[in-house]
């Protein structure tokens, strides 16, 4: 089922109420889904979490998919307002800071030292991130993490395009600030 698009598999599930439909696309979109919300959170277990809502809210709202949009966008802009949601709700610091943060890929590889200074670089970038408003840190996600356009970013934050390039610019400016870059 690897290759039918994404709004073929809505009309299949939709006729047919067959699962496997519907996992067809859960599989296929849940990486990014995660990885995007992951660095919002960034804690793993919230991501989890987040991740496993935001399909909850797909399944439950599935019928109200227009097509107006590609499934993507839709699936992603849910994500978005799910993860907004859930840094509104928290009492606590909107970010808990994490002490060890998970090996980077290629990192067992590493030498002690390169492990040590990496495990640095990640929590001073970690701790920048931190500092961030949710609405910056969804527009370095979604545009240098996630690596979506600028027209795709400001779809998924349902904003303009112009005030996601200024909350990009800005988010930019506050991680060079804060990571001592000039």
């Amino acid at each position: 089922m690897d290759d039918i698009a994404d709004e073929h598999l809505l009309e299949k599930y939709a006729d047919s109420g067959e699962l496997r439909y519907f996992d067809a696309l859960i599989r296929r979109h849940i990486g990014k889904v995660r990885a995007m919300i992951y660095p919002m959170v960034l804690n793993d277990a919230d991501a989890d979490e987040l991740t496993q809502e935001v399909f909850l809210r797909v399944v439950g709202s599935i019928q109200g998919f227009k097509g107006q949009s590609a499934f993507s966008t839709w699936l992603y802009r849910i994500a978005m307002n799910t993860t907004h949601n859930f840094l509104k709700r928290r009492t606590r610091n909107p970010v808990e800071h994490r002490e060890n943060p998970p090996d980077s890929p290629g990192g067992k590889n590493w030498s002690p030292t390169e492990t040590i200074m990496g495990m640095e670089s990640d929590a001073r970038v970690t701790k920048a991130l931190e500092s961030l408003s949710p609405s910056l840190r969804a527009a370095i996600v979604l545009t240098a993490i996630q690596g979506m356009s600028l027209k795709e970013a400001a779809k998924a934050e349902h904003c303009l395009m112009a005030t996601l390039y200024w909350r990009v610019h800005q988010a930019r400016k506050l991680l060079r600030e804060r990571l001592g870059e000039e």
